[in-house]
């Protein structure tokens, strides 16, 4: 890349890129990350609308918790399933709406490690009792 087409302004996320001069030699300079300062925003703008509109679906039935975890961290049943160490055809029994009340306490907690969350942040999720 020419030096010129390099700069972005994003101070939060400083990067370094090897660019060529303007005499033909290269050189290194600090910038801001053109992806972050150009592409952030809208990353996290799909990802909110992803949210409301999966908790729109647990408050009409059509998925649970475990199903909302499942899709909005981009996991398969059978990813999702070898990283709890079960049959998906058990997965698929959790997924149904009316399967969440029937996980134990011990595979709820298994469920929290592999969706990085706490037990009681799946159950309000469920509930509807967001924070």
């Amino acid at each position: 890349m020419k030096e010129k087409d390099v700069y972005a302004e994003f101070p939060e996320q400083q990067v370094i890129v090897y660019i060529e001069k303007e005499d033909g030699t290269y050189d290194a300079i600090q910038t801001g990350s053109f992806i972050s300062a150009n592409y952030i925003d809208d990353f996290f703008l799909k990802r909110n609308n992803l949210e409301k509109a999966l908790q729109e679906k647990i408050d009409k039935g059509e998925i649970n918790a475990i199903g909302y975890f499942m899709i909005y961290e981009d996991l398969t049943i059978s990813e999702l399933a070898a990283r709890m160490g079960m049959m998906k055809w058990t997965l698929r029994k959790h997924l149904r709406p009316g399967g969440f009340e029937k996980i134990s306490e011990a595979v709820m907690k298994k469920y929290s490690m592999v969706f990085n969350v706490t037990p009681e942040e799946i159950v309000n999720r469920q509930s509807g009792n967001r924070k």
